[in-house]
């Protein structure tokens, strides 16, 4: 099973992949680029330190990403309104249209991938998946 689940994390993170998603949503980002992003949008706006811990990532890391998104213009930087020492990334308009053509682009990949199977099998998958993920999450249990 663990040797299905690094290839299944291997081709979904190869460059085939990346670059079929930058050609078909229009927006030249890596994929690590393209996850901040998906942060961002999806959690909203958050000081760079969460951002960092939701996107499992070291904040030097972090900030060359988010370097590339600025200049990109898919996000800025805001006064965070609790403490105005801090600052806030949000998305900016070009930021969520961005994101929602990297979402369409995936789906199209992933439907043309499974264009042969069933749609119950892809629902199967689809929860399979969700309930490994929570599980790989937890704290293992005593003895695991």
């Amino acid at each position: 099973m663990k040797d299905a689940i690094v290839a299944l994390q291997r081709v979904t993170n190869s460059r085939r992949i990346d670059a079929r998603r930058v050609e078909r949503s229009g927006v030249p980002l890596g994929l690590v680029a393209t996850g901040v992003l998906y942060q961002v949008v999806e959690r909203g706006p958050a000081r760079a330190r969460l951002l960092a811990d939701q996107c499992r990532m070291q904040p030097a890391a972090l900030s060359r990403q988010l370097r590339i998104l600025e200049a990109g213009g898919y996000i800025e930087r805001a006064p965070d309104p609790a403490d105005g020492r801090c600052t806030l990334i949000r998305a900016t308009a070009e930021g969520k249209a961005a994101h929602v053509r990297i979402q369409v682009a995936d789906d199209q990949i992933f439907a043309a991938h499974l264009a042969g199977w069933h749609e119950r099998e892809i629902v199967l998958l689809a929860d399979l998946l969700e309930r490994l993920v929570v599980d790989l999450r937890a704290p293992a249990a005593p003895g695991r």
